[in-house]
């Protein structure tokens, strides 16, 4: 059962009893006010009759009379004065009666003075309601009562009749009143409604989700809550998918980036393993490893702070001699490609060239296009890097090229072509590093491909350092 149906069965439930209960009350509030409005009545007719009766048998009545005598002038005032409803009775039984009710004599009365003055009772025969008067009459005689009887049926009847009309009003308001609450119940808690698609539709995924509700009231303050919430949630969720992919981004990076130093690394163990070296040639070999080594642990950090989870000053800007740097890519590339050429070439103006930046990330960013280089030539081919002056590296590749189509996306995470990378076993994460660090240094990274003839990415660091 929908809410406002709820709301329609306990309106009609609520006002039903109130009219039970307040038709009650009125129907009993109005049959005793008929009542002692019909008794106040009698009571006074009642008074007048028994002083009538009086004053007619002193007038006709002699002092010494007997019994039977003055029966005699009771019954003759009877007949003359027409008392209706009115029974005289003594211990004996009737002396006279014009009513269609019977009422014996009890001796109790006399024993609890009961109507020494006027009295009224309501008693009910045989369905009918009465309401019978008496008093006892001393004048006539030592036990005689008068009574007067009269039928109180039509105020029951009325009464009834009333409680009827009442209910028949009442239920057809109670219908009305129930509809009326439903309609407007309905359309009070349309927003309702709306706001339950709408947390569905959020529930599977769809934030965008805005209730169009634009009252001032409660469902509008619930709306408006709900709105911001849902603005909430999609923030919050795009963080997450943001953390998420920074994760996902910085495990591929690592993967990526810890290719090349454990390549030099196993290189070099495989050689102390495997070759008798001069005591020269093994401290050589066991420093090339420790360097490698305390390079992987100094990149893993840099590679968290560069992808943005962690905020730890792992990246240290200072002056770095870019001839050293580019030295060690190439004796690090050249361990892991054996089949290729690396060729370094350096401008004698260029032989101090030093910049601000991070050591490691630079050797990551010179390995990493160095490194894509290889991928694209063939086996004995020359890859050319060059220091010039001005301090603008470039590194040169005769491989298969990059096809214009895809320039545009050759920097997005996780990103390969096939075509111009022949190795399919890459992340598709070494350009995205790349631009990453470049814009770090404020360096701009330029790509010049031609398919078939090789690629040239110059790096043109800034003029005056960028910290």
């Amino acid at each position: 059962m929908k809410l406002y149906q709820r709301i329609m069965a306990a309106t009609f439930v609520i006002l039903t009893l109130s009219g039970v209960i307040c038709g009650g009350i009125l129907g009993v509030k109005f049959r005793d006010r008929q009542i002692s409005r019909a008794v106040e009545t009698e009571m006074s007719n009642y008074d007048a009759a028994r002083y009538t009766f009086q004053r007619l048998y002193m007038a006709e009545s002699r002092p010494g009379d007997s019994k039977q005598i003055s029966y005699v002038i009771l019954k003759y005032i009877f007949r003359q004065n027409l008392f209706e409803d009115y029974i005289f009775i003594d211990e004996e039984g009737t002396i006279c009666d014009s009513s269609e009710y019977m009422i014996t004599y009890d001796p109790a009365w006399k024993k609890e003075n009961k109507y020494e003055d006027t009295e009224y009772s309501m008693e009910e025969l045989e369905g009918e309601h009465l309401m019978v008067l008496g008093s006892r009459e001393a004048w006539a005689g030592e036990n005689c009562y008068l009574f007067s009887v009269r039928s109180l049926t039509v105020i029951y009847n009325d009464t009834e009749t009333f409680l009827w009309q009442f209910s028949g009003i009442w239920f057809l308001m109670v219908g009305l009143a129930s509809v009326f609450t439903a309609a407007a119940a309905k359309m009070v808690l349309k927003p309702l409604e709306e706001l339950e698609r709408a947390a569905v539709a959020v529930s599977e995924g769809s934030y965008d989700w805005i209730l169009d509700v634009k009252r001032k009231d409660e469902t509008g303050h619930v709306a408006a809550a709900f709105n911001n919430m849902a603005k909430q949630v999609e923030m919050h969720v795009s963080e997450l998918e943001h953390a998420s992919e920074q994760q996902k981004q910085l495990l591929g990076s690592l993967t990526h980036e810890i290719r090349t130093p454990m390549t030099s690394i196993i290189g070099y163990s495989e050689t102390l393993l495997q070759m008798r070296l001069k005591e020269e040639e093994k401290q050589k070999a066991l420093h090339n490893i420790h360097e490698q080594a305390c390079y992987l642990q100094r990149l893993s950090s840099k590679m968290m702070e560069l992808s943005g989870l962690y905020q730890n000053s792992a990246i240290s800007m200072r002056s770095c001699v870019l001839k050293e740097i580019l030295q060690n890519a190439v004796l690090m590339e050249e361990k892991r490609w054996p089949d290729k050429k690396f060729i370094l070439e350096i401008e004698e103006p260029a032989e101090s060239a030093a910049v601000q930046g991070d050591e490691d990330l630079l050797l990551s960013l010179f390995v990493n296009l160095t490194d894509n280089a290889a991928k694209a030539s063939l086996k004995g081919q020359e890859i050319r890097i060059r220091l010039t002056d001005g301090n603008n590296v470039s590194v040169q590749d005769f491989g298969k090229g990059i096809p214009s189509g895809e320039m545009k996306k050759i920097k997005v995470p996780f990103y390969m072509t096939d075509k111009a990378r022949g190795n399919k076993q890459g992340l598709g994460l070494g350009l995205a590093i790349c631009e990453q660090i470049a814009k770090l240094h404020g360096i701009k990274m330029d790509i010049e491909s031609e398919e078939g003839e090789g690629t040239t990415i110059t790096l043109l660091f800034p003029k005056e350092p960028e910290i």
